[in-house]
């Protein structure tokens, strides 16, 4: 009988040493998942990805209107139009345009062709093509600008009327052109330095002062984007879930992580364990 007990009592042993190790892994794994659930939230709450994806949000709804099919293909109407304005303008707007230096060489390459004096080459200019003549006479166009106070002053003085009832006369009475006339002064004016683009640059860093340039930092810079990123934006803005479901559910699965993983590593400890936990 003494000599069968201790080799009975060692497969008993061996079992509870086997048993205490299964479930010192086991809560040591499931420490491991409480971990890893702890970090989740670190990072939703560490990184701020619930403001940054609910901005992220916010852009997407702003921006909607702006990527859908219609309005790029008419971004890119618009600005070919407003392009050809500016290639009609620029030359004529102001000196630097090079259009009002080029009138006296054409009075003089048809006087030479003709044999015409220039005065009769321009008196037939005037009376052939008057619109014509006359827009030849009137550029640059901040030359007109520079007579506007003269002009004024003048119709003041004649109609014995205040600048300020001048001007509200001729807008009542003949608004389309009171309208131009006073769109001038600001369209010669900004031409070559738009107000508020003094630190303007095009994508690739070049400044975008002018008229032209600003076009251009439309037409090849900004539209262009809208242009390549259409399909994109579609689908981070319309694939289910919307991006700010994102930071809620990431906190709700950690958070069920953590709790549920706390729950299997303290019903997996040994029972010391416990019995320590509950004291405590």
């Amino acid at each position: 009988m003494s000599t069968t007990a201790p080799v009975a009592a060692e497969p008993a042993e061996s079992r509870a040493l086997v048993e205490r190790l299964e479930r010192s892994f086991s809560t040591l794994t499931w420490s491991v998942v409480v971990l890893v659930g702890v970090l989740v939230l670190v990072i939703i709450f560490g990184l701020r990805l619930y403001p940054r994806l609910n901005s992220g949000q916010d852009v997407l709804n702003d921006a909607h209107p702006a990527f859908t099919d219609e309005r790029v293909a008419g971004d890119r109407a618009g600005i070919t139009m407003v392009s050809s304005i500016v290639d009609l303008a620029d030359p004529i707007v102001t000196g630097q345009g090079g259009a009002a230096a080029e009138v006296p060489k054409l009075l003089a390459f048809v006087s030479e062709k003709t044999g015409l004096s220039q005065a009769q080459v321009l008196a037939a200019l005037q009376q052939n093509f008057p619109h014509t003549t006359a827009l030849l006479q009137a550029i640059p166009l901040e030359d007109v600008t520079k007579e506007l106070p003269g002009l004024v002053a003048f119709l003041s003085k004649t109609l014995k009327l205040s600048p300020a009832q001048l001007q509200a006369a001729l807008g009542q009475s003949f608004p389309r052109l009171a309208q131009s006339i006073a769109a001038l002064p600001t369209v010669t004016g900004g031409w070559n330095a738009v107000p508020g683009t003094e630190s303007l640059t095009r994508f690739d860093g070049a400044p975008a002062r002018t008229v032209p340039e600003v076009r251009d930092y439309f037409s090849k810079d900004v539209i262009p984007v809208l242009e390549r990123q259409r399909g994109n934006f579609h689908r981070l803005d319309t694939y289910w879930p919307r991006v700010s479901v994102f930071p809620p559910l990431l906190a709700t699965i950690g958070l069920i992580v953590v709790l549920y993983a706390a729950l299997m590593a303290l019903l997996t400890s040994p029972p010391t364990a416990r019995r320590g936990a509950r004291a405590g």
